[in-house]
């Protein structure tokens, strides 16, 4: 078969534009998955905005006063956290040259890590080993890792403030240039994705206060200190799919040893056994109610996120899949002919 020569180059115009187009995409990821990021939190705002609104508030009005209760509740965490924290760091390096000393005679709480486990014969072969310059630069390079991922969460909230700004009108400019015959099956799946992407976040927030309060309580219970501030950790660190739980039981553990290695164990113990009762159980109820899927579509979902983007595609994994089922159910009805917002009798046959 002879292929013209327009049709020739037209195809090879086509290839090369899709590869430019994927190199941009990879490219430039970084800022994708922060707008991407930006749109879910955009979305998960929205019904608050929407409540402001119906109250006769204009759209940046409503959006002002959504971010600023947001703000507030940000500051109302730093309050109750940087404070005991900046304390107890305080604290800790003024009885860091009394804590060693006792240490390294295999005394006070933490004596037993000498006497058992020999920790700091193993601290300085680990220094002699890697060298003074590798073990100063961990830790900048976790300042360093912190302070990009502060500016990074700084650009998603502008972003997201951007998004929802102009989230509405854009999305109503783009069904005026869809057919009119289809404009309300566009507008209804919008709608749909928009609250499956509000009932993941939802759901996610109610989670993570469980999470936070149950830590509180075992805290509490034990008599660790500053057992509010490390629960908001816990319920923050809970928003982070598959390695948040881990990353706070970690924190709360290391505080809970300073009371002994029975508080240690009790708090450690309580937190895995609910960790466990939150994926088998909390879940699979909540995200199954707000998001509407299935505990197998979930966990793959969570896995498949994880496995393409990190800890981002873990959290957007679910709101994604919740939003292509919302599509898949649009695409469907049109292939079939039905209208999903009419009774079945009303259906086209």
């Amino acid at each position: 078969m002879v292929v013209a020569p327009g049709t020739l180059v037209t195809l090879v115009a086509v290839s090369l534009g899709g590869v430019l187009l994927l190199a941009l995409a990879y490219a430039s990821r970084g800022i994708l998955v922060q707008l991407l990021v930006a749109v879910v939190l955009a979305m998960a705002l929205e019904p608050l905005v929407q409540a402001l609104e119906r109250r006769g508030l204009h759209r940046g009005t409503a959006v002002g006063i959504a971010f600023g209760l947001v703000g507030l509740l940000v500051v109302g965490f730093a309050y109750l956290l940087i404070p005991p924290l900046v304390d107890e760091v305080a604290r800790f390096a003024h009885d860091v040259p009394s804590l060693l000393e006792k240490l390294t005679q295999g005394h006070g709480r933490l004596g037993f890590l000498e006497r058992r486990f020999h920790i700091v014969e193993r601290a300085r072969e680990a220094i002699a080993k890697q060298g003074a310059a590798n073990v100063v630069g961990k830790p900048l390079h976790v300042i360093g890792s912190l302070a990009g991922t502060g500016t990074s969460l700084l650009a998603i909230a502008f972003l997201t403030l951007f998004v929802q700004l102009g989230g509405r009108r854009w999305f109503d400019a783009f069904l005026e240039i869809v057919p009119a015959r289809s404009r309300e099956r566009w507008r209804r799946g919008g709608s749909g994705v928009s609250r499956a992407v509000g009932g993941y976040v939802a759901g996610n927030l109610l989670i993570s206060v469980i999470a936070g309060t149950v830590a509180t309580l075992v805290l509490l219970a034990v008599g660790v200190p500053f057992a509010v501030p490390l629960g908001l950790v816990v319920a923050i660190f809970d928003l982070i799919p598959l390695v948040g739980a881990t990353l706070a039981t970690i924190i709360v553990g290391a505080v809970a040893l300073t009371q002994g290695l029975t508080a240690l164990v009790i708090v450690v113990a309580a937190l895995v056994v609910y960790q466990q009762i939150e994926n088998q159980v909390l879940q699979q109820i909540i995200y199954n109610r707000t998001v509407k899927l299935s505990p197998l579509a979930i966990a793959v979902s969570v896995a498949a996120g994880a496995e393409i983007g990190g800890v981002a595609g873990a959290l957007l994994g679910i709101p994604v899949a919740g939003a292509l089922k919302v599509v898949s159910g649009e695409l469907l009805a049109w292939r079939r002919g039905e209208d999903p917002a009419k009774p079945p009798r009303q259906r086209a046959s």
